[in-house]
Formats: C-alpha cells, sequence, structure tokens
C-alpha cells in the first residue's frame, strides 16, 4: 500500500522534472497556494504526506480550441478519490489507494482510469516491515520497523493516479462537461447532500505487487512509472491502459534506498526532516545484521 510519502522538491524544479506548468487556481475544487492546511506562499517541503491532505499532483489539461495541444499542470488535489457520484465525500477518506490488479473494475475508479489519469510526484514513501511479535523486540521494542524508500540518485519518483471531480447535490453542473455527471453504480442519485458543499477535485494513488528487495519489508507498493510511461498514461485519448499497470521492473526498484527510520514517521504531526534520518534496524528487520534469534544475516545487496 502506500498510506504517507515526501515530496521535498520545490514547484520549480517539479516544473521542469515533467515538463508542466502551474494549474489553475481558480478552477472549483483545486486547492490555491496558501489556503490549505498547511499555509504559505507556495507548496513547501512535505516530509509526511497523509491521506485527505491537498499535495501537488500532475495532470493534462485537454487540448483547446484553435489546436491548441494539450498541457501538463500541476495542481494541488486533495488525497483520498470522492467518486463524483458520491453522496458523501468522506467516502475519499479510504479511497486513497486503488489496487492496480483489480481497479478497472471498481465502480469509485473505472471512469477515472479510463479519462483522468495523474503522475503523483514524490521524493520517496514510507512502509512498515512487521517483525516477529516478541521474537524480534524481546517484548521490549517495536513490532515493526520503518522504512523510507527513496531514489539513491535522489531523482523524483512518479507514482500513478487517477483523479476525480465532485460536487454536492444540487450544485451547478456547468463548465467542464467531464467532471462529474456519472450516475451512481447502485442505480440511484445523489441526494441529501447540502448544495452550498465546497466542490472536491480528488486523486487516489494506484498500489501493485512489491518486487525485487521491497518484497522482504510489504507484499505491497505504489506503482511506481518509468519516465518512459509518462506520455502513454497521461494521454487523455488513451484508455486502454492495461499494459501501464504491471509492476515496475526490478531494475528500477533496485535504485531505490531501503532506509530504516525510526518510529516519528507514524505520527501525522510531525513533518520536517529529521524523519528521514537513518536508524539501525531492529534485529529481524530487511538490512538488520541479526535475525530475531541473533543469527548473523547477510547484508542486503542492491545492485
Amino acid at each position: 500500500m502506500c498510506g504517507r510519502y515526501s515530496t521535498t522538491m520545490d514547484p520549480e524544479t517539479l516544473y521542469g522534472v515533467f515538463d508542466a506548468v502551474p494549474g489553475e487556481p481558480s478552477e472549483p475544487g483545486v486547492a490555491e497556494p496558501g489556503t490549505g492546511p498547511y499555509g504559505g506562499d507556495m507548496p513547501r517541503p512535505r516530509y509526511n504526506i497523509a491521506p485527505t491532505t491537498d499535495n501537488l499532483v500532475v495532470r493534462v489539461r485537454p487540448a483547446g480550441e484553435d489546436d491548441q495541444p494539450p498541457v501538463r499542470r500541476i495542481d494541488l488535489l486533495r488525497w483520498g478519490l470522492v467518486p463524483s457520484w458520491a453522496k458523501d465525500p468522506s467516502v475519499g477518506n479510504r479511497l486513497f489507494n486503488a489496487r492496480a490488479e483489480s481497479v478497472g473494475e471498481k465502480p469509485a475508479f473505472r471512469r477515472a482510469l479510463a479519462r483522468r489519469r495523474c503522475l503523483v510526484p514524490a521524493s520517496g514513501w514510507y512502509e512498515w516491515q512487521k517483525l516477529a511479535q516478541g521474537e524480534a523486540t524481546g517484548g521490549r521494542g517495536p513490532a515493526k520497523q520503518a522504512f523510507y524508500l527513496t531514489p539513491e540518485d535522489g531523482s523524483v519518483l512518479a507514482f500513478a493516479g487517477l483523479w476525480e471531480y465532485w460536487r454536492p447535490a444540487g450544485a451547478d453542473r456547468g463548465g467542464d462537461g467531464d467532471r462529474g455527471g456519472d450516475a451512481d453504480p447502485d442505480g440511484g442519485d445523489r441526494d441529501g447532500t447540502p448544495a452550498d458543499r465546497t466542490p472536491i477535485v480528488s486523486y487516489t494513488i494506484l498500489t501493485t505487487a512489491s518486487v525485487g528487495a521491497l518484497q522482504g519489508i510489504h507484499p505491497r507498493m505504489p506503482l511506481v512509472l518509468p519516465a518512459s510511461e509518462w506520455d502513454a498514461w497521461l494521454d487523455p485519448s488513451r484508455e486502454d491502459v492495461a499494459e501501464l499497470l504491471e509492476p515496475p521492473d526490478e531494475d528500477l526498484v533496485a535504485q531505490l534506498e531501503l532506509r530504516p527510520i525510526g518510529t516519528r514517521v507514524g505520527n501525522v504531526r510531525f513533518d520536517d526532516p529529521s524523519l528521514q534520518q537513518q536508524v539501525t534496524p531492529a534485529p529481524g528487520a530487511v538490512g538488520s545484521d541479526r535475525t530475531a534469534d541473533g543469527d548473523l544475516m547477510l547484508p542486503l545487496a542492491l545492485p
């Protein structure tokens, strides 16, 4: 899964890496810099991003009139996808991940998969390796070891994502005809939602089976797309992206640093560089030199 990640590069760097332009803060449902829970004139480095917060996402603005080509833009969207047909936007609190293997079968995601794909920039993500209770810790330490998974060369990752537009019931449905308007897959229409609620543009991160050394930490990982696949993933005219939903190549994963870190990252109130400082891994954790019962382990070797 992917429930925490970091984005520490400045927006100007992201514009260059993704060949993108700043988004349109006047778009309903898109957060404006300085108005979200973190304030500031521009999005600042984020070391502990959690669901329900507003974060930078790369989308494509469709081709306009006069044969204007599609344009990549970077917007602040809410993490946790709210389907356009949802009666209550709180459903997005639990839809922060979508399994790549079944995303096209789920009513909450299948329309977005065909028409509203995005890239989620990240410096790295966090995962927790479960340790054998009692054995690894002797009953005195943590039952999990936290890891920060980040490119060794400091480059930017791009997670495969989907975005969606939600309007409250009774709101004006004018404007971009591609936003919202889906029927409730259960047969009804949204009702009972106050019409004065603010529209929400939200996103989810796709996950897939872990590969390579990551399998020793957690069975799932975010679907990381290499730069060679960004165009195809973002192409609004392409509906069939099944070949892009496969787990990443092991060579890509081999370029990641698997850094053991402390427990403070588990608390969303902490959001500073110290969260990513390396610590000695607990016995039995990936990278530890001893197993839970004290036997020496071979060091983890990455090409």
